[in-house]
């Protein structure tokens, strides 16, 4: 369901995508039973399958996985000043808001941020440009990343530093393996209940 103030411009989206209040899409693809909370804008990225935003999210050039869950006010991938320039200022790429030249210097979008599969990103968090985030990593609330995520590892504060790992080396090398994420959606409702409990080897034997 697509609300009727949504502003959805030259966007693929999935029949069962819900888009909410005056949130807008531009240039992106969602895939199935994707969502984008209400005040939330997404422009140039991909959303894999069962992912969703919450309300006042910002994405800009970023690819995300398949369940990842991505809370309000989060920021992904904003844009870059380049300080190591004469000037950090935006008029030498945003034109339209500034004609002080005619064409722009640079892209502060150059480098895409990357979200892996099953990434949990806490309230008003910010990732920034060029980061990546590996499959399963939790990102603390509040939180400023600045650097890559190894899989599985919670990462909290500003800048984020690792806190610890959701599992052992052990089942995080296995759960890479398993890759459970690139199962038909039927077969992973259909065993809800193992998804449910801790990924133990009798768990994941099963």
């Amino acid at each position: 369901m697509i609300a009727a103030n949504a502003d959805i411009v030259n966007s693929e989206l999935s029949d069962d995508v819900k888009v909410g209040d005056m949130a807008s899409l531009i240039n992106c693809t969602l895939g199935k039973m994707c969502m984008v909370g209400r005040f939330s804008k997404m422009a140039y990225s991909q959303m894999a399958d069962l992912s969703y935003i919450g309300e006042y999210s910002i994405v800009i050039n970023s690819s995300i996985g398949k369940f990842c869950s991505i809370s309000w006010g989060c920021t992904i991938g904003p844009e870059d000043h380049d300080y190591k320039r004469v000037t950090s200022h935006s008029f030498l790429y945003s034109t339209k808001a500034f004609t002080l030249v005619d064409r722009k210097r640079y892209s502060p979008f150059e480098r895409v941020c990357a979200i892996g599969n099953d990434v949990w990103i806490g309230c008003n968090a910010t990732v920034l440009r060029g980061v990546t985030i590996g499959d399963g990593a939790v990102i603390g609330a509040n939180s400023l990343v600045n650097k890559d995520v190894p899989p599985y590892a919670i990462v909290a504060g500003s800048p984020a530093k690792i806190v610890k790992y959701r599992f052992d080396p052990e089942v995080i090398e296995r759960m890479l393996r398993l890759k459970w994420w690139d199962l038909p959606a039927e077969l992973i409702g259909r065993h809800a209940d193992l998804f449910s409990q801790e990924p133990t080897t009798s768990v994941m034997d099963q």
